[in-house]
């Protein structure tokens, strides 16, 4: 067994120590979970140098199930995709886990916070890990599982509760979905071993099934398409993609470092490595891809739009993170599969840093009582935030709308693709530099006394965020990210290529890796303009904040009445409470009471009443009045006739022949003797056959 085993193992074992160990371990159980992660993520470095060096590796488990075609074997795999998550998951739970010994100190729950916590990074790496679909469904549920357990921490809280169960029940619902797509899998290609289904699937692509031929209907659909509409359900519930967006919102009520590793490491990052996996699959379904792509999009500029309105920085955070994850999910329906996963590393570990610096400098606001901008005027919190907020402002530009990503838009090469590429992706990143400017100035507003006359209080000063030393620092660090970028796409491209479908490969190794102000003007210009949106998206955050009067959504009744409109989300959960969830429960009520109460339970209490009386009646007529008669009175009817038998008949034959015997012997001695054997045979045979006779006569009465 491979040493690489111990990546989801270690995890697994901090768990069950934690688990068995209980009140024991009490404040110290950060020292058994934080090494097992930091251990797995040494071990995580050595498997993607590995890869890097020797490519994929598999380590094969057990046999789990044989019967018949259903062979399930138990195994993992760390292919190149693998690796990278790898990284992901286990640096950002690392420092989840060492930044929560500091921010759970005093909870009563500590231990058992890290317990679940290790188990949720164990679910995560189990799932990128998983050779086999079976086994990745499992562990998809798992930490479903976890994240219930997680969001419901402060569990005396009615909202926590509430934001717990939401989050359950939605990706339950959608969980159906990928469960058919697992069934349908085997079905088709009769294994559910990923790297078998994948070399099967261009086989497979034109084999349909008749989705009414249960109800006596007629209508086909691809396989392929119908089992990668069934795996994206379930991508769409864990990564919160419209309609299955409510939870994630509503996830914010659990503790911060849970926040930082729900968005940045594991359960939003589940759906888009699950496409990126399956993309050999995928490719082969336009109809799916399409879907994909509008589902997605929808949901970055949904997402974004709705950030724009939001005051609460977490919740910013949150809708940020819904949008970036839609511009994934975008991406994959286009095919830009290496676009995807770029964009799912950077924003997870860009997302892990905002919220766990937002985390701890709400704490301290709520610690010591003024604003956040204070608590970092003498630190650097506030300036890593809001350079770190930029960065993921800026990014997509840098990444996604470069040359090198020209050839990997799209695998069918159509210009509307190409278009709604561009399109979405350019309102995802003007919205993502106004909610993400918006948030900054929310958070670290400064609140300085100046004369007022009066003494009425405070006076709200705008922070100086564009000074000479922010202004450089900017131009530093963006020279500075487009040569790692020059340097990392290039690697990069190259090396995820080989886990991804031989279209999207073949196009990685020949387009040529050079940025685009390297090959003309007019290349270089299409990378300038993202960036401009981007820069843009800030301008106009700060425009506003300087001059709120001149705000749109406050010149105009229409805005205004978009303004609410977003601010409520477009009113999602409104109708889902309406037309979903009071219309469940109503039936719910209806069933307890007309089918449960009324059927189930009436027939329930009539079948038992029913056997009550008929064993009653059963007791009193058959077995008193019937069998119990019928016995007694053959008895007595039997002790009658003995008793007549015995008077009459046998008592004076034996006394009549006693007398004459006494006479006898009187006469003559001797005669006595010899009659007395014969007086003895005689009564025999006269007892033997009056108790034939009364015999007989019993069974002939109770017959």
């Amino acid at each position: 067994m491979s040493v690489y085993t111990l990546i989801p193992l270690l995890p697994l074992m901090a768990f069950l120590t934690l688990t068995s160990g209980g009140r024991w371990w009490g404040g110290a159980s950060h020292k058994v979970a934080i090494p097992a992660i930091g251990l797995s993520f040494g071990l995580s470095i050595g498997a993607f140098v590995e890869v890097l060096s020797h490519g994929p590796i598999a380590i094969p488990l057990y046999r789990l199930i044989q019967s018949g075609n259903l062979i399930v074997d138990l195994g993992l795999y760390v292919d190149q995709l693998t690796a990278l998550l790898l990284l992901l998951v286990t640096m950002v739970s690392s420092v989840v886990h060492v930044y929560a010994s500091r921010y759970m100190i005093g909870d009563p729950r500590y231990n058992r916070f890290f317990a679940i916590t290790s188990l949720f990074t164990f679910a995560m790496l189990m799932l990128v890990m998983s050779r086999n679909l079976l086994m990745l469904y499992v562990f998809w549920e798992v930490m479903g599982l976890c994240s219930y357990l997680l969001i419901a921490h402060w569990a005396e809280r009615p909202a926590a509760c509430s934001a717990a169960t939401k989050a359950f029940l939605v990706n339950a619902v959608a969980d159906v979905g990928f469960g058919f797509g697992v069934i349908l899998t085997f079905v088709t290609f009769g294994t559910l071993d990923i790297p078998q289904i994948l070399d099967q699937a261009s086989s497979a692509s034109d084999q349909t099934v008749n989705l009414l031929g249960w109800a006596g209907g007629d209508l086909h659909l691809r396989s392929v398409t119908l089992i990668t509409l069934c795996f994206f359900t379930g991508a769409m519930g864990k990564s919160a993609q419209i309609p299955f967006h409510v939870w994630l919102p509503f996830a914010m009520e659990a503790p911060t470092p849970v926040s930082a590793l729900i968005h940045a490491a594991t359960m939003v990052n589940a759906g888009p490595f699950l496409l990126v996996r399956l993309s050999p699959l995928i490719v082969l379904s336009p109809v799916a891809m399409t879907i994909i792509a509008v589902i997605g999009a929808t949901t970055a500029v949904f997402a974004g739009v709705v950030s724009l309105t939001q005051s609460d920085v977490k919740k910013i955070l949150a809708y940020s993170t819904i949008s970036h994850i839609g511009f994934m999910i975008m991406t994959c329906g286009v095919g830009a599969f290496v676009v995807a996963i770029f964009h799912l590393l950077a924003h997870g570990f860009l997302k892990g840093f905002l919220f766990l610096s937002t985390g701890n400098a709400l704490q301290v606001v709520h610690a010591h009582g003024h604003t956040a901008s204070d608590s970092g005027r003498d630190g650097q919190a506030p300036r890593l935030l809001v350079a770190g907020a930029l960065t993921l402002a800026c990014l997509p530009p840098f990444v996604i709308f470069s040359g090198p990503y020209e050839s990997l838009w799209t695998v069918q090469q159509f210009a509307s693709a190409k278009a709604a590429f561009w399109v979405i992706g350019l309102i995802t990143v003007f919205c993502t530099g106004m909610y993400l400017f918006r948030g900054m100035l929310s958070l670290f507003q400064q609140e300085l006394a100046v004369g007022v006359p009066g003494g009425e209080g405070p006076v709200l000063t705008r922070p100086r965020l564009f000074s000479s030393s922010h202004f450089i620092g900017v131009i530093v660090g963006a020279i500075v990210m487009s040569c790692v970028l020059v340097v990392l796409w290039r690697w990069f491209a190259q090396f995820l290529a080989p886990a991804l479908t031989r279209p999207v490969a073949s196009l990685a190794e020949s387009s040529p890796m050079t940025w685009p102000f390297l090959r003309g003007s007019g290349q270089a210009l299409w990378f300038v303009v993202p960036l401009v949106v981007a820069l843009s998206g800030w301008g106009f955050a700060y425009w506003l904040h300087v001059n709120p009067q001149r705000s749109p959504w406050r010149r105009s009744e229409r805005g205004k009445t978009l303004y609410v409109l977003f601010l409520n989300k477009v009113y999602v959960d409104e109708i889902y409470d309406v037309y979903v969830v009071q219309p469940t429960l109503r039936l719910a009520g209806w069933l307890w009471k007309t089918v449960d109460l009324g059927g189930i339970d009436r027939v329930i209490m009539s079948i038992g009443g029913t056997s009550v009386a008929l064993a009653r009646w059963l007791w009193h007529v058959v077995d008193v009045k019937g069998i119990d008669r019928v016995v007694v009175g053959s008895g007595g009817q039997t002790m009658s006739v003995a008793m007549w038998l015995w008077r009459m008949i046998d008592i004076r034959g034996i006394e009549k022949n006693v007398e004459r015997l006494g006479d006898q012997v009187d006469a003559t001695g001797h005669p006595l003797h010899r009659v007395e054997p014969r007086t003895l045979q005689h009564h025999l045979l006269v007892i033997v056959f009056w108790l034939i006779t009364a015999i007989g006569l019993f069974y002939w009465f109770v017959a």
